[in-house]
C-alpha cells in the first residue's frame, strides 16, 4: 500500500497519523459524559464538601445534575472575566470573595457577565429575611448581583484564664477608651529585659484588614453607597490616630502577632490577651489550639463611644449567577437551596462556625449549642446577637486601587508618627487622605467619561 501511495512514504505515514488522531479524538468525545445541568465553582474546600453533601436532595427533587468545582479565586477571577468577554463557556454559578464585584462591573452595565438579581430578591423579600447590610457587598450602581453567604460579625477572642488571673472585668470594657486604659496597665515587660512580653491586643502594624474593620465600626467607609470614594473623613482621621497610638505610641497596647503558626503560638504563649475574631476565625483557633480548650472566650468589640456599635465585619462570600447560563431559573433555585435550606445552614455552621445571614436560621439548635472550646459559650448565638449591627461594606470598580491608596496613606502616616509623634499628626493624615482621594477621583472621572461616551 505504501508503494502505491503517490506522494511517498513520509507523507503516507503523516496521513495515517492524522486519520488515527481524528478517530481517537472522535472516540474520546463520544465517551465524554454530558455536561451537567448546572456547573458551580467555589473557592472554599469546606463549602464544596458541604454543598456536595446536600446536592443529592436537590438533584432528586429537580431531576437535574449539578457539578461543584473547586478553584483558587485569584486565578479564577481573571480566567472568568476573560471567558465572559470572549463569549466562551463559563460556570452557571460562581461563589465570589468580598471586594471582587468591582472587578466585573468596571464597564457598561450591559457588559456585566452576571445576572441582575435585584427583582428576584425583592420579589421574594430576601432583603427583609436576611441581614440587609450584607447585600451592599454585591451591589453595583444600585443593582444587586449576588446573594450573601455570610455575615462575619467581629468579636474579640480572649484568653479567659489569663484575663481572670489579671483581674480584668470584661463587662467594664465597654468602649475603646476603657480597653486602652486597662491595656496600658497590663501591657508589660515581665522579665526586665526591655522587651514587652504581654500585650493587650493583636493588631497588624501596617493596618491592613484591622484598620478597615475599625473604620467600618466607627461609621466610615472607603466608598459611599453610590460607589464614590469616601475615606477622606473625620472618622478615618480618628481611626488612624488611635491605631498609631496603640501600636507605636509611648504606651502601646498592641502587637502584630502574625498569621497561622506564629499567631497560634502567640495565643498559646499569652503574648497578647485579645485577638480579632470574625466568626470564621473562631474555627481556626478551635482547630489549631486544642490544648486551650476551655481557656478561651468571646466578647463584643468595645464601642468607639458609649452606646455605639459593638461589632464590625471582616470578609464575606456571595453567590452569583452567570448571564450565560442556559437555565437561570434552575440556577436561582439551586442558589436558594444551598443558602437557605435549614439542614444545610445548620451543617455549615457546625463545620465552620460561620453564621448564616438568614435571620430565621439563628434559632437553629446548632447555633445555640454551648461550645466547650469557648468556655461553653453559645458561640452561634453570640454572633447572631451582633449580626443586625454589622455595618454595610460598599464597593466600586476602583476597589483594589482604593485599598492600595488607603494603605499607602496609612504607611506615610506611620513614618510621620515615628519621626514627629503627635505634633501635626492630624494635618498630616488629612493631607495624605486628600492626596489619595484626589487620585481616585481623577480615575472615577475618567471612567465616568468613558461610560458616558458609550
Amino acid at each position: 500500500m505504501i508503494e502505491k501511495f503517490p506522494y511517498g512514504k513520509a507523507p503516507f505515514w503523516l496521513f495515517v497519523i492524522a486519520i488515527t488522531s481524528t478517530l481517537v479524538l472522535l472516540a474520546v468525545r463520544r465517551e465524554r459524559p454530558p455536561r451537567p445541568d448546572l456547573v458551580m465553582v467555589c473557592f472554599s474546600g469546606a463549602h464544596k464538601a458541604a454543598y456536595e453533601h446536600a446536592l443529592p436532595r436537590f438533584e432528586q427533587s429537580r431531576g437535574a445534575k449539578v457539578q461543584v468545582q473547586l478553584a483558587n479565586w485569584l486565578s479564577l477571577r481573571t480566567r472568568l472575566q476573560n471567558a465572559m468577554l470572549a463569549g466562551t463557556e463559563v460556570p452557571d454559578l460562581v461563589e465570589m470573595f468580598a471586594g471582587s464585584l468591582g472587578f466585573f462591573t468596571r464597564g457598561p452595565r450591559e457588559d456585566i457577565g452576571f445576572l441582575d438579581l435585584t427583582e428576584r430578591i425583592r420579589a421574594e423579600r430576601l432583603e427583609e429575611r436576611m441581614v440587609e447590610s450584607r447585600f451592599s457587598l454585591w451591589t453595583a450602581r444600585g443593582r444587586i448581583y449576588g446573594i450573601p453567604h455570610d455575615v462575619h460579625p467581629m468579636m474579640l477572642v480572649y484568653r479567659r484564664d489569663l484575663v481572670e488571673k489579671l483581674g480584668i472585668d470584661i463587662d467594664q470594657l465597654k468602649t475603646w477608651d476603657d480597653f486602652v486604659q486597662v491595656g496600658q496597665r497590663v501591657t508589660k515587660d515581665l522579665d526586665g529585659d526591655g522587651i514587652i512580653d504581654r500585650y493587650m491586643l493583636n493588631l497588624p502594624q501596617n493596618g491592613n484588614w484591622a484598620l478597615e474593620s475599625l473604620l467600618l465600626q466607627r461609621g466610615g467607609q472607603l466608598f459611599d453607597e453610590h460607589g464614590r470614594v469616601a475615606f477622606n473623613s473625620d472618622e478615618t482621621v480618628e481611626v488612624f490616630r488611635w491605631y498609631l497610638r496603640q501600636t507605636l505610641g509611648p504606651q502601646p497596647i498592641a502587637h502584630d502577632c502574625g498569621w497561622r503558626q506564629p499567631l497560634m503560638k502567640a495565643v498559646s504563649d499569652g503574648l497578647a490577651l485579645f485577638f480579632w475574631a470574625p466568626d470564621w476565625r473562631t474555627y481556626e483557633f478551635q482547630d489549631g489550639l486544642p490544648l486551650l480548650r476551655g481557656k478561651l472566650a468571646l466578647m463584643p468589640l468595645p464601642a468607639w463611644h458609649p452606646g455605639g456599635r459593638r461589632t464590625s465585619v471582616w470578609g464575606g462570600t456571595g453567590l452569583l449567577i452567570s448571564k450565560a447560563t442556559q437555565r437561570p431559573d434552575l440556577a436561582w433555585d439551586l442558589a436558594k437551596f444551598l443558602y437557605f435550606d435549614r439542614e444545610q445552614m445548620g451543617r455549615l455552621f457546625a463545620d465552620t462556625n460561620i453564621i448564616p445571614p438568614v435571620k430565621a436560621a439563628w434559632n437553629l439548635p446548632e447555633l445555640n449549642r454551648p461550645n466547650p472550646f469557648y468556655s461553653n459559650q453559645p458561640l452561634g448565638r453570640l454572633y447572631a446577637d451582633l449580626a443586625a449591627e454589622t455595618p454595610p461594606v460598599y464597593s466600586a470598580a476602583l476597589d483594589a486601587v482604593a485599598h492600595t491608596k488607603f494603605d499607602a496613606a496609612f504607611s506615610r502616616a506611620i513614618e510621620y508618627y515615628k519621626d514627629h509623634g503627635e505634633q501635626g499628626l492630624d494635618q498630616k493624615i488629612r493631607s495624605e487622605l486628600s492626596y489619595a482621594e484626589a487620585y481616585l477621583r481623577r480615575m472615577e472621572a475618567r471612567a465616568h467619561n468613558l461610560l458616558a461616551k458609550e
